[in-house]
């Protein structure tokens, strides 16, 4: 008869070994190209600024107001159309801009209020994505005592502008200082091009600052 294997009893049989698995948790830093500021709506910028030109008030007024030709003149803007009039008077009441600097493009309308009497054109182009606040406005009233007697004029820009997106403001920062001053830079260029056989070039700047 076989000899008889002995099999000890369950509980003193060794136990298996369970490897459990690891995880590894991985932190993953994320590093924006621009710094973004904490507050997602940066509050707008405001310049102004002043210049004397020798020509009528009514001919530089006309001028502001067609915006058909912004894009022929105008720094940044690729694009300009008037999209709707005043049946009365016949001036811009809507019009849509293509603006463009660096990665910037963009083409928004603005809602567009002109007075011949005053002398004031008013854009605002809040009525968009892009900007928390989009004013422009041009006033253009006769000059002095000196320059009433020549036919000259003063013409003034203020510009308004806050953009919704952070990474917009922060590229804008640069640049945002010199625009009105490049703008009325441009128009008195222009005033001197289309009205120079009334008067001639610009006699020089008034003012320009930042508010």
């Amino acid at each position: 008869m076989p000899p008889r294997l002995a099999i000890p009893p369950h509980h003193l049989l060794p136990r298996p070994k369970i490897h459990h698995p690891i995880t590894k948790i991985t932190s993953i830093h994320r590093r924006h190209f621009f710094p973004l500021p904490t507050n997602t709506t940066p509050s707008p910028q405001r310049f102004t600024t002043s210049r004397r030109l020798p020509h009528p008030p009514r001919s530089l007024f006309n001028l502001v107001a067609d915006i058909d030709s912004y894009h022929k003149f105008l720094p940044y803007c690729l694009g300009s159309h008037v999209t709707r009039t005043c049946p009365r008077t016949h001036l811009p009441e809507e019009a849509e801009l293509r603006v463009a600097w660096g990665s910037f493009d963009e083409t928004f309308t603005s809602v567009v209020a002109c007075s011949a009497e005053a002398g004031t054109v008013e854009a605002n182009g809040d009525r968009n994505d892009i900007f928390e606040r989009l004013v422009t406005r041009w006033v253009v009233k006769g000059g002095g005592k000196e320059e009433k007697a020549e036919g000259g004029s003063v013409v003034s820009l203020s510009l308004e502008f806050g953009f919704r997106n952070p990474i917009y403001a922060a590229v804008s920062a640069a640049i945002a200082p010199k625009v009105a001053a490049v703008m009325i830079e441009a128009f008195e260029r222009r005033a001197g091009e289309v009205l120079g056989g009334e008067r001639g070039a610009g006699v020089g700047s008034v003012d320009g600052r930042r508010d």
